[in-house]
């Protein structure tokens, strides 16, 4: 953009940095409130159609049209500051945008199902994902992403901004956060990212006292959710339904020698389109570490999740899941037994399925609430090391521990789970929990077949 059509336009110290990571890789915008993010991905917009005139086709999607209407008015704002009345046309209809120059800026929401249809057969050069925190489904992202096309030379860039808390807020901790240090380049399925982190101190354009006092307001007595906007922790635990019985410095443990554990058995929760999970329990013999006799330890874990997706599966095949579930047994010397939630959709139930394959299970007791209850019970016996029975998880969990910190409870019915998050994992552990109390001093001693 030449210096006379912005002038006006004036970044922020951390939004010039944001604007100066080059344009082939990919830009995730975490953060606290108030940092700038929306403003600098809508330059960073203008900034694409200016360099590639009539080759440039940005995407800007949110999750309702609401929240768009916003985003379309302070985009107007800027092709004003820029441009002049002349410069652009508006298609309020259309929900597009037609610069002088020959770009398109469309904008759209992702408030639907069938909300990608209108984009099928489409090519896009930019995509902006606002606010992609709140998206209930981020595989219609994905979809998008699909639409990405250009001419050779023009670089095809995927933003994402995003504030802590919110249904993705777990699969935006793993997937960019936790990847790489700020301002370094990471990859993610042969992309290449970097996470610009900001807060509100990084805005010196806004009266922060007032807005801290409004964001104040906003969460009631959710301190933790006001820490996490005004710092831009995504490790937040807001509404969080293990939150202050789950801690990873307690619960979380290394290998243990066979020697010491006894009563191996498996728990699956079956997914196709979403994650299938297997977890490998087993009891402690003896007290030992901090962990009481007879505790429930998580030796490890098999999941089909997909990489990108917390929540979506790579969809294998039950007699390809079963080859590897075999395998990590084989590992930890442990007898393919157990509990399996059945599978909808397969001409056999999974039961049989997988006792085809060499695995036997039965159907597991599957009460919601009497199942956490379980597990915040031996969770809280863990923490306060009381002496009675409690739940230790390995490290080896990966999935396991990527998502159950960060599940919350549904709104409705607080003493359940909010099912839209990644709970698959915990489906596999509410019923490897039910199923240990029923089956006591039942299961085989793991080094014996």
């Amino acid at each position: 953009m030449r210096r006379e059509e912005a002038e006006g336009i004036n970044p922020t110290p951390w939004q010039s940095r944001v604007l100066a990571v080059p344009s082939e890789y990919n830009l995730f915008l975490g953060g606290g409130r108030g940092g700038g993010k929306s403003f600098v991905a809508m330059l960073d917009v203008l900034r694409h159609c200016e360099l590639h005139g009539s080759e440039a086709r940005p995407l800007v999607v949110r999750m309702t049209f609401r929240a768009l209407s916003e985003m379309e008015e302070n985009f107007e704002a800027m092709c004003l500051q820029a441009y002049g009345a002349r410069g652009y046309a508006r298609n309020r209809a259309d929900h597009m945008f037609r610069l002088s120059n020959g770009a398109v800026v469309e904008f759209a929401a992702l408030d639907h199902p069938s909300a990608y249809t209108r984009h099928q057969g489409k090519s896009y050069t930019h995509l902006l994902v606002d606010e992609y925190g709140l998206l209930r489904e981020p595989r219609w992202v994905r979809l998008l992403k699909s639409n990405l096309r250009a001419a050779q030379g023009i670089p095809l860039r995927t933003v994402y901004t995003a504030n802590p808390g919110g249904p993705q807020n777990a699969a935006l901790h793993h997937d960019h956060v936790t990847k790489a240090p700020a301002w370094t380049p990471y990859e993610i399925d042969g992309e290449m990212w970097v996470n610009c982190p900001s807060t509100l101190r990084d805005n010196p354009l806004i009266d922060q006292d007032a807005y801290i006092q409004r964001l104040r307001a906003s969460v009631g007595n959710d301190e933790d959710l006001l820490k996490a906007w005004l710092t831009g922790d995504f490790g937040i635990n807001r509404g969080a339904y293990f939150a202050g019985v789950l801690d990873p410095r307690v619960h979380q443990i290394g290998d243990l020698d066979h020697r010491y554990i006894d009563g191996g058995f498996i728990s699956l929760d079956w997914g196709y389109a979403a994650p299938a999970v297997c977890l490998l329990f087993a009891r402690t013999r003896h007290a030992m570490n901090g962990m009481a006799a007879d505790s429930l330890v998580v030796l490890d874990e098999v999941s089909t999740h997909d990489p990108n997706d917390l929540n979506s599966g790579t969809r294998m095949a039950p007699g390809a899941l079963a080859e590897a579930i075999i395998e990590r047994c084989d590992r930890w010397n442990m007898y393919p037994q157990g509990v399996a939630d059945d599978a909808m959709g397969l001409q056999q139930t999974l039961v049989e399925l997988l006792s085809e394959n060499g695995i036997y299970v039965s159907k597991p007791r599957k009460e919601r609430v009497a199942g956490w209850a379980a597990i915040r019970e031996l969770l809280v016996n863990a923490r306060d090391r009381n002496g009675a029975p409690g739940l230790f998880i390995s490290q080896r969990c990966e999935y396991l521990w990527a998502t159950l910190p960060f599940l919350t409870r549904n709104e409705r019915r607080p003493e359940d789970l909010d099912t839209t998050g990644p709970d698959h994992a915990a489906d596999a552990l509410r019923y490897g929990v039910l199923h240990s109390r029923q089956a006591i001093g039942t299961g085989r001693t793991i080094g014996h077949y």
